[in-house]
């Protein structure tokens, strides 16, 4: 009996401890799968995020190298600066447009302006080109040296070249100075010559002008440019003393300058001939009236009243110069 009580005892403890057993292995065995499931699952988010990152950083990479080739590209299309004869009326037009504004705020405007217009590796050269154009004319203006060609002192005309010459070398080097300065320079002292020429008393009127325009003709392209106006002038005048008659003068100037030209004189032609009509008109009645015995009151009063009926106000002042040669 305790035989079997105690067999009983066994197989209980070895019941329990077979489901123990069975237990711990079974804990074992699924906890290590869960592990491993959670490891296997974590291992596959790690690896996930790394793509993601991956993928991520190849697009912000891809987009950059969009976003940097965008200057490049917008770069390529701008033109590089290039020193030439028409810089300086440009940076004269740019000057010009902001006369208001102070030399350093016309700096500031220009260096944005170079930025936008020419090539990174160019626009530098514009920026201080431009710098110091705006020092000279600074320079210029401080100390008076506009040189007015209509002054007839050949002395100080002279005196105000050679100093503007010394100011322009101070600030610009000789490739600058030739494109900047060089024609402008050979047209002052072209005109310099002519009016040397105008002044020599020793010539007849009519020779010193023929001399002038001669000099004009023989000047350089920039130069017959700058007084083109001038030579127009000249050859139409001749051509009103070759040609006595209205339609013959017409017919010449249309040929040489056009019918624009032609029809613009013509009618300045007409206003002078019914001008010089009244002028001759008025003359005849004053001598018609000096021959009366009027008093200087009287007469006076005659001719006001003949001015008043016949001519504008302006014309009067016109008239009385004339008759007062």
């Amino acid at each position: 009996m305790k035989q079997r009580k105690t067999s009983r005892k066994f197989v209980a403890l070895g019941g329990l401890s077979t489901l123990l057993v069975l237990s711990v292995t079974l804990y074992a065995y699924f906890g290590k799968a869960e592990e491993s499931t959670k490891d296997n699952q974590s291992y596959a988010d790690v690896k996930q995020s790394e793509r993601s990152l991956i993928k991520l950083t190849e697009n912000k990479e891809k987009k950059g190298n969009i976003k940097r080739a965008q200057p490049a590209e917008e770069e390529s299309n701008l033109p590089a600066f290039v020193l030439s004869y028409s810089t300086k009326d440009t940076f004269d037009q740019f000057i010009f447009e902001r006369t208001s504004e102070n030399p350093q705020s016309v700096k500031d405007a220009y260096s944005v302006h170079a930025k936008a217009t020419f090539t990174l590796e160019s626009f530098g050269i514009a920026e201080d080109l431009f710098s110091r154009y705006v020092d000279y004319k600074v320079a210029l203006s401080s100390i008076e040296l506009d040189v007015d060609l209509t002054n007839h002192n050949l002395r100080d005309i002279s005196y105000k070249l050679d100093e503007r010459e010394s100011i322009r070398r101070t600030f610009f080097n000789s490739n600058e100075y030739h494109y900047l300065f060089s024609q402008e320079a050979q047209i002052d002292e072209a005109a310099l010559a002519r009016l040397a020429v105008a002044q020599e008393r020793t010539l007849s009127r009519d020779t010193r002008k023929a001399l002038i325009v001669e000099s004009i003709n023989a000047g350089s392209q920039a130069e017959r440019e700058a007084f083109q106006p001038t030579l127009n002038m000249h050859r139409i005048n001749e051509i009103k003393q070759t040609h006595s008659s209205l339609n013959a003068r017409y017919n010449a100037i249309a040929a040489e300058f056009g019918t624009k030209v032609a029809d613009r004189f013509a009618q300045t032609w007409e206003q002078q001939a019914k001008w010089q009509q009244k002028v001759e008109d008025y003359k005849r009645f004053h001598d018609d009236l000096a021959k009366q015995a009027l008093s200087p009151q009287a007469f006076e009063d005659a001719l006001s009243e003949y001015q008043l009926q016949q001519f504008t106000v302006n014309e009067v002042k016109r008239l009385k110069v004339l008759m007062a040669q």
